[in-house]
């Protein structure tokens, strides 16, 4: 029997910062030494991962300012992470 997850988890910062630009915001997370975008599995997040790898037209510069509001985001968790317990586990 297969179970669904209750979130995909997104390696991709520019995946991720699509499906944000779209209205689905991310939990951010620290899997080893990489920080994981995970979004929930729902029908929607599912739907707009196809439509980015479709190759989409998007307003490049709402993009780049969500890009780096997440970016932002991946980095402070990063620092946070690195101050709490000196080094990655």
């Amino acid at each position: 029997m297969r179970t669904e997850s209750k979130n995909i988890p997104i390696m991709d910062i520019h995946q991720a910062t699509f499906l944000d630009f779209n209205g689905i915001q991310p939990n951010l997370t620290k899997q080893g030494t990489r920080v994981v975008f995970e979004f929930p599995n729902t029908r929607k997040v599912l739907e707009l991962i196809q439509k980015y790898n479709s190759n989409p037209l998007v307003p490049i510069a709402d993009f780049v300012h969500r890009l780096r509001k997440l970016r932002a985001q991946m980095l402070q968790l990063v620092e946070q992470h690195t101050r709490g317990q000196g080094k990655w586990k």
